[in-house]
C-alpha cells in the first residue's frame, strides 16, 4: 500500500511538471508569434517608406531633368505616411 502511495505520489509530481512545461512551450510558443507579427508589421512600414522614398528620388531627378513642379506633382504625387 505504502509503495502504490508513493508511486501515485511520483506519477502525480511527473504529470503537474508535464503540465507546467506544456505552459510554458505555449507561452513561449505566443511570445515568438507576437514577435513574428510585431517583424511583419515593421516591414510593411518600411516598405511604405521605401515606396516614398523611390517616388521622392524619381520627383528630384525630374526636377534635375527640368520638368515643372507642377508636372511633377499631377505625375507623381508624394504619397502620405500613416501608422495605420
Amino acid at each position: 500500500m505504502v509503495k502504490n502511495d508513493k508511486f501515485q505520489i511520483m506519477q502525480f509530481g511527473i504529470e503537474e511538471r508535464k503540465l507546467e512545461l506544456i505552459e510554458q512551450e505555449l507561452s513561449i510558443k505566443l511570445e515568438k508569434l507576437k514577435a513574428e507579427a510585431a517583424c511583419e508589421a515593421l516591414n510593411v512600414v518600411k516598405e511604405r517608406l521605401q515606396l516614398k522614398v523611390n517616388i521622392l528620388r524619381q520627383r528630384a531627378q525630374l526636377l534635375k531633368e527640368g520638368v515643372p513642379q507642377n508636372e511633377i506633382d499631377s505625375a507623381l504625387p508624394v504619397p502620405e505616411h500613416s501608422d495605420s
